[in-house]
């Protein structure tokens, strides 16, 4: 080609190359706004899903609405620059949570918002608009695309909860009892204030036991769970680590993992950074222990009362006529408590999640009563003018059985921490169990009360032998019957100002206590079909009179010594291993709340 050739083809081709390079960098400015637009879409989605999952059960309180949601929305969507002229934005409640088939994944489940807002953890939030491709070419070269983003935030409180009691309602001497039966070691010397004042943290037993998460616990031996929590305290030296490390040889311990003493609900974080009682795993640990031997066939476990409790019993019944009161006790145990670590929703029955039951208890006792022989013998001699003498002949025995247990609370709302606001406001549903005590005996193969009324052979009446030859005139029996009675409650239950960050190391254990001290104030103790006849009937003279003149002062004496037995021994104790004469206490002993889990392009199912 020549030169005069080259030029014209230059002049021809230049401007097409000026055409070329303009529609390139136009799309390539367009390719920019359209990504800009689309991240600046992202970006309100994903403050919109994050606002609406405040509002979702698991954080929104007591009473979360799906139009709470879509406001919390809304309101995120407009600061961050949203125009409804623009487009629009949908709100979906729902649960997040691991891909049951694949673990590592994770699923969004959309719930109904009018009928199912009470099983929700997460938000599914989309923002649809329509954007012109090209700020330059029309829309009949360039149509306009319809851009959709998409994002899920899931928000939610995990609380540690627990039942199994409290030490300051029971003495040493009876749960050392407990133990030293369990263990095989007789007198076990017990501290409990090493155990209610030591703690460890979950994530510290997750380490000790090397496993990643919480879920993987469950299935760990829990005499295992045992040796690290016994290192994790400082070894078998200390009082609480002694203690621990002695349980791992308790009676069936060895045949139980993890999950006798914990339940984990719901998907929580990998460790959550919560603590907990020692108190309450030992507690756990040792009525399984008593659990499994009364199924091995040691039946029910004897309990011996230390003698601090019969003096306080007795110091309580000074103004009744009786001497020395013994109690024996034997134990049989339904079901133990658990630690129980969850959220505040319901599942897809629409059953709470998180629920904490109180152990289920049988309790047998013995109450052998001594009457003092003042208050007869100044009846009598004012009946009979010192022409009578007695003989006391027995004591009077009050076979007593307490089956308690199985109150239950379910942890039904969380009003979760928000900005500088640290604390986290729970809500308890809380449902006793009746406490049925009854004047009877377990047997000890079957479980079954069998019924047996107060009986005993009390006095013996004979002539003064100084005046006249020793003629007897028979014998008063003491034969009653008890109706025991205690009131139930049901009630919603709330914990306000719950600390999820504790600069010490340690929360302190907070409470719900729908426990035993209501209940006692409505113990009604009626003794009923009181007779003193033996059985024979057809008293008369002044025997009729003295067993008449007896009744009252005896009705006193068993209403009396009932109602202390149980308000000053079983109550007490019965609480300390979390069963609380039918109620329950709910223990407060962690909390975690997750933060807000944000996951861009979720499939919506």
């Amino acid at each position: 080609m020549t030169r005069h050739g080259q030029q014209g083809a230059l002049i021809f081709i230049t401007p097409l190359l000026f055409v070329v390079i303009f529609f390139f960098a136009t799309l390539l400015i367009d390719g920019s706004r359209v990504l800009s637009v689309k991240s600046k879409m992202q970006s309100i989605v994903n403050a919109a899903a994050t606002a609406a999952a405040d509002g979702a059960q698991s954080c929104g309180g007591t009473a979360p609405a799906f139009s709470g949601m879509e406001t919390r929305a809304l309101n995120a969507a407009n600061t961050m620059g949203f125009d409804s002229s623009d487009g629009t934005l949908q709100v979906v409640p729902g649960v997040l949570r691991a891909n049951a088939a694949q673990s590592n994944q994770l699923q969004f489940l959309a719930r109904d918002p009018d009928t199912q807002i009470k099983q929700t953890n997460a938000t599914w939030v989309s923002y649809s608009r329509q954007v012109p491709v090209s700020s330059f070419f029309p829309d009949s070269i360039f149509p306009s695309i319809d851009l959709t983003v998409d994002a899920v935030a899931r928000k939610e409180v995990f609380a540690v909860l627990s039942a199994t009691g409290t030490t300051a309602n029971i003495q040493g001497g009876l749960l050392g009892s407990l133990l030293g039966t369990v263990t095989g070691k007789p007198n076990y010397s017990l501290d409990v204030t090493d155990l209610q004042s030591t703690f460890i943290g979950l994530g510290d037993l997750l380490a000790a036991l090397g496993v990643e998460d919480l879920t993987e616990l469950m299935n760990e031996p829990l005499t295992d769970v045992l040796d690290a929590v016994t290192g994790i305290v400082g070894g078998p030296l200390t009082g609480a680590g002694g203690v621990v490390d002695d349980l791992t040889g308790a009676v069936g311990i060895s045949r139980f993992d993890a999950s006798a003493v914990f339940d984990v609900v719901g998907t929580p974080p990998g460790s959550l950074d919560a603590t907990i009682p020692v108190y309450d795993l030992v507690a756990s640990a040792l009525l399984n222990s008593v659990h499994a031997a009364n199924q091995s066939g040691s039946g029910l476990l004897d309990l011996t009362l230390d003698t601090t409790e019969e003096q306080t019993l007795l110091g309580s019944l000074s103004a009744l006529p009786v001497g020395d009161i013994d109690v024996s006790l034997r134990l049989a145990v339904n079901e133990a408590p658990k630690i129980v670590i969850g959220p505040a929703r319901q599942d897809a029955d629409g059953v709470w999640l998180t629920r904490v039951r109180a152990a289920d208890i049988l309790l047998e006792t013995d109450i052998s009563v001594e009457l003092l022989p003042g208050f007869i013998g100044s009846l009598i001699s004012t009946l009979s003018l010192g022409l009578l003498d007695f003989e006391l002949l027995e004591n009077i025995d009050i076979p007593l059985v307490v089956q308690t247990g199985g109150g239950e609370a379910e942890f039904i709302a969380a009003d979760c921490a928000r900005g500088d606001n640290n604390t986290v406001n729970f809500d308890f549903g809380v449902q006793d169990t009746v406490a049925v005590i009854e004047t009877g005996r377990l047997d000890s193969g079957t479980g079954v009360v069998v019924s047996e009324p107060v009986s005993a052979q009390i006095l013996k009446l004979t002539l003064n032998p100084i005046l006249l030859p020793s003629i007897s005139l028979g014998n008063l029996c003491l034969d009653a019957e008890l109706d025991i009675s205690l009131d139930r409650t049901l009630s919603d239950e709330t914990l306000d100002s719950y600390s999820l960050h504790c600069p010490d190391g340690q929360c302190s254990v907070r409470r719900v206590d729908e426990g035993a001290d209501s209940r006692l104030q409505g113990l009604d103790v009626d003794v009923e079909n009181l007779a003193l006849d033996c059985g024979s009937g057809g008293l008369t003279g002044v025997v009729s009179s003295l067993a008449a003149g007896l009744v009252q002062p005896l009705t006193d004496v068993l209403d009396g010594v009932t109602g202390a037995v149980i308000g000053g021994v079983l109550s007490p104790l019965l609480t300390g291993l979390g069963a609380d004469l039918g109620g329950i206490q709910v223990n407060v002993v962690g909390a975690d709340q997750m933060g807000g889990r944000l996951v861009e392009n979720v499939i919506l199912e």
